[in-house]
């Protein structure tokens, strides 16, 4: 079963779930491509990262702290368009994130997809994280976004509203 959203899909698959998101810049898809896979380009929407957003590259995401809450290796690359990585989270069964970057009349449109996941907070994350990209890179005009989302909120406090919202979405 799958449940639409304003912001992207939730897909029942047996005890896991598949999230599915597209966003539209108006910007280059190059732009885009960069924002997903430069480590400092990535730090400004999501966290920081070291390793490689490439094919075979092992990469891990970090906590202000410096420490690792994400790692993953990229298992497909097809720069600048996709590319598919493992996500493994401590105590979490392994699942797959895959980007795509592709071209669209206002500028270029990123389709991101976490499937077989359990966690249902994974919802509300990467929405939070993605509405951050939305402001680094400025969405088209037929971009559907949150239009209640306040201003400069932070992902934490994002993470937060947005948690009961997405908890319907995963039954």
């Amino acid at each position: 079963m799958t449940t639409p959203t304003p912001l992207g899909t939730v897909t029942r698959r047996g005890d896991r779930f598949d999230l599915s998101f597209e966003r539209v810049y108006a910007t280059t898809p190059e732009d885009v491509w960069e924002a997903v896979t430069v480590a400092d380009r990535l730090a400004r929407w999501m966290a920081p990262y070291r390793g490689e957003l490439r094919l075979g590259g092992r990469w891990e995401a970090l906590e202000s702290d410096g420490e690792v809450f994400s790692w993953g290796v990229v298992t497909a690359c097809e720069p600048p368009h996709s590319y598919t990585t493992t996500w493994e989270y401590e105590g979490e069964d392994r699942s797959t994130v895959t980007v795509t970057v592709d071209e669209h009349p206002e500028g270029a449109r990123l389709t991101l997809v976490h499937a077989a996941i359990v966690d249902q907070g994974y919802g509300a994350g990467w929405q939070a994280y993605l509405e951050q990209l939305d402001d680094a890179l400025g969405v088209a005009p037929s971009a559907v976004v949150d239009r209640h989302r306040a201003a400069g909120i932070a992902w934490d406090a994002r993470y937060t509203e947005l948690v009961e919202p997405w908890r319907p979405l995963f039954r």
